[in-house]
């Protein structure tokens, strides 16, 4: 599977964002930078303080899994 920045992909059974491949600043060989979202974060508009530094880890890129489809909402 080619990996690439935006795809959405499983890891460990969890969806993820891929956000960083190898070469990219923080990112070791043979590794992907993922983002798992911010289950915890509140939107400014129902009280949230907003300014959240992203959490993202770097796996080893052969233990992503191809992810659903997402699905999109307005």
């Amino acid at each position: 599977m080619e990996l690439q920045k935006g795809q959405f992909i499983e890891f460990d059974g969890v969806p993820a964002v891929i956000v960083g491949l190898p070469g990219d600043i923080g990112v070791p060989d043979d590794h992907v930078a993922l983002w798992f979202g911010s289950p915890n974060a509140t939107r400014k508009s129902q009280g949230g303080i907003g300014g959240i530094a992203p959490e993202v880890w770097t796996v080893p890129a052969n233990l992503c899994e191809p992810g659903a489809t997402a699905r999109f909402e307005h």
